[in-house]
């Protein structure tokens, strides 16, 4: 049984009202009694609606003290304190240390403790798996790939595969540029359905810890992307481009190869980043441009 005040222990916050037993999770738009909801921003609509409602826990902004009759947390960050309410009590984990029986894992492969591998994933010999990893059905980790600790890759991720590196020769024909380098993948990283990460053509690509990507999120060999970084659905990566920490690429955004992008600097719907980045930055256009600093 969870209580109001299990939850507010857990947020190290404080509960005001009633310890009322929580059964759900609920929408604001849709309250349930004894559901957990929140509220990221102040209206007095939400008010109305809040205390209309008997035996719910709202986690809400500082603007709504002693204004609701219902129970609550005061957060500074009602959304985040939410999702950690969600995953710590409502999240039902993956059977740890569970490999599917028609997973390939090939003899030499390292894998940690507890780690949960679904329905036919590949794992080469070459690739290490960290302690409390998750790899959903059909993931495939080619050559070699170190993945840290904690992390998640869902259904149709390709890593470790070999890039498109050509040259044309005397004729003007593509020759292709072999592969020999690893993807190294730190801790705490989550990789979308159907997202690629080439390996390296010498030398490692990068993903740093903390590091989110959405699905259908194609890596360029060699690219290095730091840690805290987030890339969102449908982004492009090239060879060699650098996202350095807490980055952001909004969907479609598109980063050409060798080009950095900045601390902390966010690439807008759809942009073509063509050059640097500085830190702090905002950029959105084709070709992309500055239009404003991310303070």
């Amino acid at each position: 049984m969870i209580t109001a005040k299990d939850i507010a222990n857990y947020l190290q916050l404080t509960l005001n009202g009633e310890n009322i037993t929580i059964k759900c999770y609920a929408q604001l738009s849709s309250p349930l009694p004894h559901s957990v909801i929140f509220a990221k921003r102040y209206n007095d609509s939400f008010v109305c609606q809040l205390n209309d409602v008997d035996n719910i826990l709202a986690i809400v902004t500082p603007e709504y003290t002693n204004r609701l009759t219902c129970s609550h947390i005061i957060s500074n960050n009602p959304r985040l304190d939410y999702i950690r309410v969600l995953s710590h009590f409502f999240t039902q984990e993956k059977n740890k240390g569970f490999i599917h029986p028609s997973a390939n894992i090939e003899t030499g492969a390292t894998i940690g403790k507890d780690v949960f591998i679904g329905a036919g994933c590949y794992v080469s010999t070459k690739s290490v798996i960290g302690d409390n990893c998750i790899l959903h059905p059909n993931v495939v980790l080619d050559n070699r790939v170190v993945l840290g600790k904690n992390c998640e890759i869902k259904s149709g991720a390709v890593l470790g595969q070999e890039g498109f590196g050509f040259e044309r020769d005397e004729n003007g024909n593509p020759v292709h540029f072999p592969h020999f380098g690893d993807v190294i993948i730190g801790n705490n990283v989550f990789i979308g359905s159907n997202t690629t990460v080439e390996r390296a053509t010498l030398g490692s690509t990068i993903i740093e810890d903390n590091v989110k990507i959405d699905d259908l999120v194609q890596i360029g060999h060699n690219s290095h992307i730091g840690e805290g970084s987030m890339i969102t659905v449908g982004a492009i990566v090239c060879g060699g481009a650098v996202l350095k920490s807490q980055s952001y690429l909004a969907p479609n955004a598109s980063v050409k190869e060798k080009v950095t992008i900045g601390h902390r600097s966010l690439v807008g719907l759809g942009a073509v980043v063509l050059k640097n980045v500085s830190d702090d930055t905002i950029v959105a256009g084709v070709p992309a441009k500055e239009i404003n600093r991310n303070k």
